[in-house]
């Protein structure tokens, strides 16, 4: 085999091995249209005292810390989904939107009686943009794995309260929900 065809055959899959890597690249949705819409979920449900202490503790010993029995968890979860409105944004303005959920987070939390915390799995969309900030903690794989099992978009959130009732919510700009939650006893 000569020089020209080694060359042009290394060019060619080159070529055509980074084409096939750009295929199997999801596309993100950063529109809300019915793929946004259906792509939000709410599960609401109550805990027996048992499944309550053994959730609550596991949340805890994941979170390195000790929320008092008397307040309810609020959980932000930043992950890895195809529909994320904030992918769109450029870094200013996703920056302020940060920035407006850490204080409305925290706004809410004050009020309700309720303790948050914001989370983002390895593989979150945008993860430069919120990985060296204080407010934030990487997931180990827990909620992952066994709270924030679906990953059609890109933030969600969980509240679990001090009577063992809980949320879960898939969708961004949700603080509505979950002041409403939170102010229902």
């Amino acid at each position: 085999m000569n020089f020209n065809k080694i060359y042009f055959l290394c060019f060619f899959l080159t070529l055509f091995s980074c084409s096939a890597q750009k295929n199997k690249t999801k596309k993100i949705n950063t529109k809300v249209n019915k793929e946004y819409i259906a792509s939000r979920k709410t599960f609401v449900g109550k805990l027996n005292p048992e499944e309550f202490k053994q959730i609550r503790d596991l949340i805890n010993k994941e979170l390195k810390t000790e929320v008092p029995n008397n307040k309810s968890i609020l959980i932000n979860y930043y992950q890895l989904g195809t529909n994320c409105l904030e992918y769109g944004l450029n870094v200013k303005d996703a920056n302020t939107v940060i920035e407006n959920c850490i204080r409305i987070s925290s706004r809410i939390s004050k009020e309700q009686n309720a303790i948050d915390f914001f989370v983002y799995s390895e593989n979150a969309l945008r993860k430069e943009r919120i990985e060296n900030r204080k407010n934030f903690i990487l997931d180990s794989g827990f909620f992952a794995k066994n709270i924030f099992t679906l990953q059609e978009n890109c933030r969600a959130f969980f509240i679990l309260k001090p009577n063992g009732d809980f949320m879960k919510y898939y969708g961004s700009d949700y603080y509505s929900e979950v002041e409403n939650f939170l102010s229902n006893d």
